[in-house]
């Protein structure tokens, strides 16, 4: 499992337009999206390397904009060897593209 959350000076419903961006940037399938609590869940083919991966994200509000954080959790096995990492990443900059913004550092 793993999580990663980035800041960014736009606001949460701007982030939240920008996520099926995110989806569509690693592949994702079956995407379900909960706007009354701001996030959405989906999941990753499986490749020659992995079984895939569930993946949930989540939109809230913050100081200066909001936060996004993206869990990833493998479907079979226990190690995911960085996988997780890198679709949270190219989720994120996917989102922030598309919303027109950049992570705060």
């Amino acid at each position: 499992m793993t999580t990663v959350q980035q800041s960014f000076p736009a606001p949460p419903q701007a982030l939240w337009n920008s996520l099926p961006a995110g989806v569509q940037a690693i592949g994702g399938q079956g995407p379900v999206y909960d706007s009354q609590r701001g996030f959405v869940s989906f999941r990753t083919g499986m490749t020659f390397f992995s079984w895939g991966q569930v993946i949930t994200a989540t939109v809230a509000p913050a100081a200066g904009g909001s936060t996004l954080t993206i869990l990833t959790t493998l479907k079979f096995g226990l190690f995911d060897w960085g996988e997780g990492k890198r679709l949270a990443r190219r989720f994120a900059d996917a989102v922030a593209h598309a919303a027109g913004t950049a992570a705060l550092t």
